[in-house]
C-alpha cells in the first residue's frame, strides 16, 4: 500500500517539476522585454499572495465556527 502513495507522490512531484520547467522555458522564449516580464511576474505573485491570504482567512473562519459548534455540542 505504501508503494501506491509513493508512486502518487513521485508523479505529483514530477508534474510540478514539469510545470516549473515549462514556465522557465516560456519565460526564456517570451517575445517581450525582461522589464515587462518582471512586472507581470511581480503582479502575478502579488495576486497569488492576496488569494492565499483570503483563503487563509476563510479557513480560519471555518475552523473557528467548527470549534464553536463542537464546544456547544460538548457542553449540551
Amino acid at each position: 500500500m505504501n508503494h501506491g502513495r509513493f508512486g502518487v507522490m513521485v508523479g505529483g512531484l514530477s508534474f510540478l517539476a514539469g510545470l516549473v520547467a515549462g514556465g522557465v522555458a516560456g519565460l526564456l522564449y517570451a517575445p517581450q522585454s525582461g522589464t515587462r516580464t518582471r512586472r507581470q511576474l511581480a503582479s502575478a505573485v502579488e495576486d497569488a499572495k492576496e488569494r492565499a491570504g483570503e483563503m487563509a482567512e476563510d479557513a480560519t473562519g471555518t475552523v473557528q465556527r467548527a470549534v464553536e459548534h463542537g464546544c456547544r455540542l460538548v457542553n449540551m
